[in-house]
């Protein structure tokens, strides 16, 4: 009995639709009558509902693009994936606010580290491949002569964005000052190339031969430096540079040049209380007693007012 009723609905839509398709739109509302017949037809010769019939059309199901996010848009990754890729939907840490990193950077100018690490630890937690924020933390503790807590971090910022100048100088410093030369060396030749003629590095590479007993070549590069320093201005490198060459100059027995450099290295930093104290060496050296003596006072005067030394704690019974 099923298969009568599907076989009746059929003639009747083989009859029906070239009738429909000659008539005019006067005709309408019996178009539509025809054509509800036609669909009730179909689901008696079914038994089931309109969707059952292949020709009927029916809701469209909801497609995840039509439902609501899980997310805000503002917190979802908004770089577009790939083809093959799925969308990275993981939400971002919020930004720092504009200008973040260069307030930083005028506190570590200030010499305000701990504030300035207070400021920079969230943001290096939050975006881990931000090099400038790992540049900058690493400052906070390289100022305060905290290299191992500083290699790591000038380390990172290298790796995120081997581009950066300022990066390979500092962290070559680091290096120099956690006892690995080679290394250290490596960063210096590095930053040289991005700024060739830098003083400052080619003062690094001579104390790095000095310290490995090339004493030619570091009288070479420290001579190299002074030049540099003089064009460009730098009395602070340069202050420090003529004192290195008269460790050369002391080493080879050179006493009077000696003397001088470290005179022009007073001259040039009146802060630089090491150079007075070598000072001071090469004059008792000389038989300058007298040079000797006054050498030894600015050393003193100087080192005390620049790294004031505290008092020691009072004994149990003075307190």
């Amino acid at each position: 009995m099923p298969n009568q009723r599907a076989r009746a609905s059929r003639r009747v839509v083989c009859y029906t639709a070239p009738i429909m398709l000659r008539w005019t739109h006067r005709s309408a509302p019996v178009v539509l009558g025809v054509a509800c017949l036609m669909q009730t037809v179909a689901v008696h010769a079914t038994g089931g509902a309109p969707e059952a019939w292949g020709h009927a059309q029916s809701r469209p199901t909801p497609s995840p693009a039509h439902e609501a996010p899980s997310q805000k848009a503002d917190e979802i990754d908004p770089t577009p994936a790939k083809k093959g890729d799925e969308i990275d939907r993981t939400p971002r840490a919020p930004m720092p606010p504009p200008g973040e990193l260069a307030r930083c950077l005028q506190l570590i100018r200030s010499g305000n580290y701990a504030l300035a690490r207070a400021r920079l630890e969230p943001i290096v937690a939050n975006h881990p491949g931000w090099a400038r924020a790992h540049f900058l933390l690493a400052l906070t503790h390289h100022k305060q002569q905290h290299y191992e807590l500083a290699e790591p971090l000038f380390a990172r910022s290298v790796l995120l964005d081997p581009k950066q100048q300022a990066v390979h100088v500092f962290y070559a410093w680091c290096l120099y000052y956690r006892g690995k030369p080679a290394k250290s060396g490596e960063m210096f030749e590095a930053y040289l190339v991005m700024k060739p003629g830098y003083a400052d590095a080619i003062f690094g590479l001579g104390l790095i031969d000095f310290d490995e007993d090339n004493i030619d070549s570091a009288e070479q590069r420290f001579r190299e430096a002074i030049k540099l320093s003089i064009a460009a201005g730098d009395q602070n490198t340069e202050a420090k540079t003529r004192a290195r060459l008269a460790d050369v100059l002391v080493r080879k027995g050179e006493l009077e040049p000696a003397r001088t450099e470290l005179e022009r290295s007073v001259a040039l930093n009146s802060d630089n209380y090491e150079a007075y104290y070598k000072l001071s060496r090469v004059l008792q050296r000389l038989g300058d007693a007298d040079g000797a003596k006054k050498a030894r006072e600015m050393h003193k005067k100087v080192r005390d007012r620049l790294r004031p030394r505290t008092a020691p704690p009072k004994r149990e019974s003075e307190r």
